[in-house]
């Protein structure tokens, strides 16, 4: 019997299990292509299970270990648990170690190490963000990546997928947050649980891997298990042909079955924000006009890319900000970059406080924490009380445009003022 057509989620996994084909609600185990942690979710939490298991990594050249939240070290504690994770490394001899390069996220997509018809699992749940890539990046705890880095191997249970199918063009003051929002709006926050959730469209065919990582990125926060965007068009050129070269699944079959499809059209809408504490409370940033805000905050692995900082200075160019605005990239390779293409003067011209990349306030660590009461709006990943530091203070999110055209105004700002 020929075997039954499958999602791009559905062949990844058979291919890592060595199946013909495999369906929603099987269990397997599968064969990881890569296994990614960072500073936070690392060593420093799994030393002792790994050692407990015999201590060999099994594939040393398969591991990514980043230096991503506690640099800059904001104290003492910081410091030694960016000294313990340096040191774990250097003794291991990891091929691809990076010391506060930037966020563990962005830089699996910089560096190519994310691919089309990979699975990756990453001690963190926005691993799923290298499903910008094409790939099934899944996040785990500590002690399951410790088991992963040992047998190169994990269990799982297939998960169904919803298509989320963008069908228009998106105008030119609208990102993939927006994009994400929407789909936020419309299915709240938990009608993905331990799903898969593609991307497709015209609208998403359009974009490039930066705002790709927005829609992966944000699958966690619809509940998913993993998002996965089909690299097409231009994003298979940018990933290079190492993305073609290993034979992985990079689309789903003709006739696949989704659990659901979603059918959303950008067009005619307006900008939006997801006001705290949800996620999913997302409204038209026009209808937010009164809110006057303490600071506006731009970075994180889905708002800090070198798109969202040149979204941003498409703003703020010639303009000042009105309140403290804080620019925390998500890589030094997106510092180098936008340094050289003038953004970064553009966003400085305009009173911007530019910061050291990597996770900064959003992981509610350093760099910019917000205080009692304070009120930010941001491009960072969740809202919850307490996210950016003080529980009092209100997180509103919103894309990269929205944010700079706030900062200029001292309020929330839908961004066609500006463009």
């Amino acid at each position: 019997m020929a075997p039954s057509a499958m999602t791009l989620t559905e062949k990844i996994i058979a291919r890592a299990a060595g199946r013909e084909s495999v369906c929603p609600g099987e269990e397997v185990w599968a064969n990881v292509d890569l296994a990614a942690m960072h500073d936070s979710s690392g060593p420093r939490r799994i030393a002792g299970t790994l050692d407990r298991l015999g201590g060999r990594l099994w594939d040393p050249q398969k591991i990514v270990l980043a230096i991503d939240h506690f640099a800059p070290a904001a104290g003492p504690r910081h410091a030694e648990i960016v000294k313990l994770t340096r040191d774990w490394a250097r003794e291991r001899a990891l091929p691809h170690f990076f010391d506060s390069a930037g966020v563990m996220h962005n830089v699996l997509l910089e560096e190519a190490l994310a691919l089309p018809g990979m699975l990756i699992v990453g001690a963190d749940s926005h691993t799923v963000t290298a499903g910008a890539a094409g790939a099934l990046a899944v996040g785990v705890g500590a002690t399951e990546l410790a088991t992963v880095l040992v047998t190169g191997q994990i269990w799982l249970r297939v998960p169904p997928t919803v298509l989320i199918r963008f069908g228009d063009a998106l105008p030119p003051y609208l990102t993939a947050r927006d994009m994400a929002m929407e789909v936020l709006r419309r299915l709240r926050a938990d009608f993905a649980i331990y799903k898969a959730v593609e991307f497709d469209g015209p609208a998403v065919d359009a974009l490039d891997l930066d705002e790709r990582a927005v829609l992966a990125n944000q699958a966690i926060e619809m509940g998913a298990k993993n998002g996965i965007v089909p690299p097409t068009g231009t994003v298979l050129a940018q990933l290079g042909a190492p993305a073609r070269a290993a034979g992985r699944p990079l689309a789903g079959d003709e006739g696949a079955s989704y659990e659901a499809v979603h059918r959303i059209m950008m067009a005619g809408n307006a900008p939006l924000v997801a006001v705290p504490p949800n996620v999913d409370n997302v409204v038209p940033a026009g209808t937010l006009g009164g809110v006057e805000l303490d600071r506006v905050y731009i970075g994180s692995c889905a708002g800090g890319k070198a798109a969202d900082l040149r979204a941003a200075a498409r703003v703020l160019q010639g303009r000042k900000a009105q309140v403290p605005l804080q620019i925390t990239p998500a890589t030094a390779r997106v510092v180098r970059e936008t340094l050289r293409d003038g953004t970064l003067q553009a966003l400085l011209e305009a009173g911007a406080i530019l910061q050291a990349p990597g996770c900064g306030a959003c992981a509610g660590l350093h760099s910019g924490l917000l205080g009692p009461k304070e009120r930010c709006l941001s491009t960072v990943t969740r809202n919850f009380p307490g996210r950016m530091g003080d529980p009092s203070a209100e997180i509103y999110l919103a894309s990269p445009l929205t944010a700079a055209a706030s900062a200029v105004t001292g309020r929330i700002t839908d961004p066609r003022e500006f463009l």
